[in-house]
């Protein structure tokens, strides 16, 4: 309720009747709804957005810089609910049932677990940590479409290494027992869940992620793992995962160092990566990885599609890394992709959120680019650094960085130029990338 009195005599304090009525101070209701607006560090909750007299949700043309952001995630909300309750007649019941979040990184709503495990201290997580399941790296590496796939994904529980029946605090995921167990810790008031170790290689039969013999079980982030989509395994028949898209063998030139920085710029002021023999080899056949120092590191390398495609701008380009963290010092990872046009200016961008590179394998960030008209080049650059500023090479590692242009052999037999010919000949497409895109 507004705290200034209307008859307090200052006559330059404005005030407006909202549309259901009721009357405030423009600047009072201003900082309420400043101070309601969503914040992804935090559930979403829009009781700060009604009317403290009616509760019904403030509006008025004065305010609409301040309600109309909020107005269209509540209606996204709203849909999320519909999705998970069948039912139009449910959506207050989802409402008052159910805890969406805000993505770090897109800002879209996305469902999070329940209202009762949500009101705890640890629904409060940095924003970078609070990714949907279209933006997070995870899903990206076990599922071709994320956001239309989340009711298939199959999550190990954080806490031990059964498969996960709940998720909690909008990143947490829980087997039945461990959600039992956590439970009972908040009633207790208890500060830490206990951990159920793994037994590792060959005793634990579920999924480990590449280069482990047992999984991370625990409080952090990096403790998550998606084993897999069910609906990506039983469309493709697959036994395992990834499946990746259909498309053209990888454009990228010395994707994993084994030559060095051969073929790769530094750019601008940034530092730049190095190579090292794997600890973890991201395959059976490389031995080699990128890695970053304590500033921000910085790579690039331009891939030019004219002479390899008859038209680069009805292409779908698919632009992916691997990452991951050492040991001994968390490190972070971030990766864009860029189309040029014909004049080298950049037309379109794509960029990853700033994601934590786990420390026990290979996380993979992907990006898919649409046909974009002027499209002659794409660019892919890859970051990393470490979290704690260690003088000497502590940051991100990177691997199997990779383009590619999407597409069946068909579509690709008709785009490439030389089409089937180029292949029947073993034709590496060389030249693809031009002579200053190499630091030699």
């Amino acid at each position: 309720i507004c705290l200034c009195p209307f008859d307090s005599g200052n006559e330059e304090e404005e005030d407006i009747f909202l549309s259901c009525g009721h009357r405030y101070h423009l600047k009072c209701i201003k900082d309420q709804l400043k101070h309601a607006q969503p914040n992804p560090a935090k559930r979403l909750l829009f009781g700060g957005c009604r009317c403290a007299k009616c509760d019904i949700f403030c509006d008025h043309e004065l305010l609409r810089d301040l309600t109309s952001q909020t107005d269209l995630i509540r209606d996204k909300v709203d849909k999320l609910i519909l999705e998970q309750v069948g039912d139009e007649e449910l959506i207050e019941f989802g409402r008052r049932t159910f805890a969406y979040y805000l993505c770090g990184f897109c800002h879209d709503p996305y469902f999070g677990g329940t209202i009762e495990c949500a009101d705890t201290a640890e629904g409060e997580l940095p924003p970078e940590d609070r990714l949907c399941p279209n933006c997070s790296p995870k899903t990206q590496a076990k599922c071709r479409d994320p956001a239309q796939h989340r009711p298939y994904h199959v999550w190990k529980c954080r806490y031990c290494c059964e498969v996960a029946n709940h998720v909690c605090y909008g990143t947490v995921h829980f087997c039945n027992a461990c959600h039992d167990r956590n439970t009972q810790r908040v009633r207790q008031k208890q500060k830490k869940l206990d951990a159920i170790p793994c037994l590792g290689k060959p005793a634990c039969p579920h999924p480990m992620s590449q280069g482990t013999q047992c999984h991370h079980n625990g409080s952090k982030p990096n403790c998550e793992q998606i084993y897999y989509c069910a609906c990506c395994q039983s469309s493709s028949n697959a036994a395992s995962f990834p499946q990746h898209p259909h498309g053209s063998h990888n454009l990228i030139q010395n994707p994993s160092g084994a030559q060095g920085l051969r073929h790769w710029m530094r750019v601008g002021p940034y530092d730049t990566f190095t190579v090292e023999n794997s600890d973890i080899p991201v395959d059976t056949e490389t031995t080699t990885n990128f890695v970053s120092g304590f500033q921000w590191s910085l790579m690039a390398q331009l891939v030019h599609l004219s002479p390899l495609v008859r038209d680069p701008s009805s292409l779908t380009i698919e632009v992916s890394a691997k990452f991951m963290a050492r040991t001994d010092c968390p490190s972070v990872f971030r990766m864009e992709a860029h189309i040029l046009n014909q004049q080298r200016r950049v037309i379109s961008c794509l960029t990853t959120p700033e994601l934590q590179a786990p420390p026990d394998g290979w996380d993979t960030a992907r990006l898919e680019i649409p046909p974009t008209p002027g499209a002659v080049s794409v660019a892919l650059l890859v970051f990393g650094k470490d979290s704690r500023y260690w003088n000497g090479r502590y940051g991100s590692k990177v691997a199997s960085c990779q383009v590619r242009i999407l597409g069946s052999q068909d579509e690709l037999d008709q785009i490439l130029i030389g089409g089937p010919r180029r292949r029947r000949e073993g034709d590496p497409a060389a030249g693809i990338l031009s002579e200053d895109s190499s630091n030699t």
